[in-house]
């Protein structure tokens, strides 16, 4: 992963020699920043490692113009909330991991719609589209690089209608599908929304999986409100920090 250069992806290690203690992985993109994860070796926590990181991580963001940084948190993991609310993180938001069996998703596309699936990452950034979560805007362009050089498997569903893009989704097929980027023409685009659920279904069910889960910002209510219509149910959730970095 860390042999795709990017200038939007930022990785600070920490080590004693040649020994690896912990590292933190962060996306930027103009003015705002999302820490993707921040991992420390479990012999050596506590020991201000993680914090180490973390500074150095602000001030290399704030010295690159970043003016906004977040980050989620598992809601079961409190110590790390803890961690993150010492130093001046609060929480803004939760982002919920919705599922759904994917036989009772929408079983007919909205009049008009075309869907295509690919097996393949997507092609190019969609600049004007509204992504289901926040971070999508700023791990993705890195992430499709990762999938496109090593092969991993993502897939990508369109809605089209009337010739053009509705809706698009990229996902990944295990155990379980897990729609990792999911995005709108607009927050208000539900019939996009029902036509990609129905792509969902169709893949699921060729392929013999039974859950499909999207991660959604709880503050774009309109697409968790049509994905509760749907049959969604909240399998789980995280919190939501952020955190204004000093000029």
């Amino acid at each position: 992963m860390l042999s795709v250069r990017s200038s939007r992806r930022i990785v600070l290690v920490a080590e004693r020699g040649s020994e690896v203690l912990g590292f933190v992985i962060a996306y930027k993109h103009r003015e705002r920043a999302y820490v993707d994860s921040l991992a420390v070796d479990p012999a050596y926590r506590d020991l201000g490692i993680g914090g180490r990181l973390l500074s150095g991580l602000e001030e290399l963001l704030a010295k690159r113009g970043v003016e906004r940084i977040a980050l989620s948190v598992k809601d079961s993991n409190l110590r790390a909330l803890d961690f993150y609310l010492r130093r001046g993180y609060g929480v803004v938001g939760l982002i919920l991991f919705m599922y759904a069996r994917t036989g009772s998703l929408p079983a007919e596309a909205p009049p008009g719609y075309e869907l295509r699936l690919r097996d393949a990452p997507l092609r190019g950034r969609l600049k004007r589209y509204k992504p289901t979560t926040m971070w999508s805007t700023l791990t993705e362009p890195v992430d499709r690089m990762i999938y496109k050089k090593y092969g991993a498997g993502e897939k990508t569903l369109t809605a089209y209608k009337s010739g053009r893009v509705r809706g698009v989704a990229e996902f990944s097929a295990d155990d379980e599908v897990f729609a990792d980027y999911v995005a709108l023409s607009s927050y208000s685009s539900v019939e996009a929304l029902r036509a990609l659920l129905k792509g969902f279904r169709d893949f699921g069910l060729e392929a013999g999986i039974d859950t499909l889960v999207i991660p959604v910002d709880s503050s774009k209510q309109v697409v968790v409100e049509e994905l509760s219509r749907s049959g969604f149910r909240t399998l789980k959730t995280e919190y939501l920090l952020e955190k204004e970095l000093a000029e």
